[in-house]
C-alpha cells in the first residue's frame, strides 16, 4: 500500500518524529492568595457635651467643631429651624391672603424648603465670612509691610506727588 520503506524518515505526509516527552515544570506553584478583612478600628465618639471629659480631650479640630458640635449637627439643625419656620410663614401667608387649602399647602412646602436652605446656608455662610475677614486682614498687613519695604528703599516719591 505504501511505497516508503518502514526505516525512511519520511513518511505519507511529512518526517516522521517521536512522540514528544513532556517534562514537568521544576518551579512550584505560586500559593492561593489570602485576603485578609480590613479593620477600619474603632469609631470615634462624637460628644456633644462641649465640656473636656472622657469622651473629649478639650481640644477642637478647629474650624469643624463650632461650640462643641460638629459643623455637620450645626447646619442640620438650622436647616429644621428654617424649615419649619419658613412652613409657618407659608401658612400664615397662604391664610392671610385668603387662598384655598391646596394652595396654603402648596406655600407650606415652598417657603418650608426655601427655609430649609438658608437655615443650612446659615454656617457655611458664616464660615465664609471668616475666610473673607482673615484675607482681607492678610492683604492689609501685605500692603502695611509693602509700604514699610518701600519706605526702606526710599522709593516713596510717588506719594508726595498724589497730594
Amino acid at each position: 500500500m505504501s511505497d516508503y520503506p518502514s526505516q525512511s524518515p519520511w513518511g505519507p505526509h511529512g518526517p516522521q518524529v517521536n512522540v514528544p516527552s513532556v517534562t514537568p515544570n521544576p518551579t512550584a506553584p505560586d500559593p492561593p492568595p489570602s485576603f485578609q478583612p480590613w479593620d477600619p478600628g474603632p469609631t470615634p465618639q462624637a460628644s456633644y457635651t462641649g465640656a473636656a471629659g472622657p469622651a473629649s480631650s478639650g481640644t477642637s479640630s478647629g474650624p469643624a467643631v463650632l461650640a462643641g458640635r460638629p459643623f455637620g449637627a450645626w447646619v442640620r439643625n438650622l436647616a429644621i429651624a428654617g424649615g419649619v419656620l419658613g412652613c409657618l410663614t407659608g401658612a400664615a401667608r397662604g391664610f392671610a391672603l385668603h387662598q384655598s387649602t391646596g394652595i396654603v399647602g402648596i406655600l407650606v412646602m415652598r417657603l418650608g424648603i426655601a427655609g430649609a436652605a438658608f437655615g443650612a446656608g446659615v454656617p457655611p455662610a458664616f464660615r465664609a465670612a471668616g475666610s473673607m475677614l482673615r484675607a482681607a486682614l492678610w492683604i492689609v498687613l501685605a500692603a502695611f509691610l509693602w509700604l514699610i519695604a518701600m519706605a526702606a528703599a526710599g522709593q516713596l516719591g510717588w506719594l508726595t506727588r498724589l497730594r
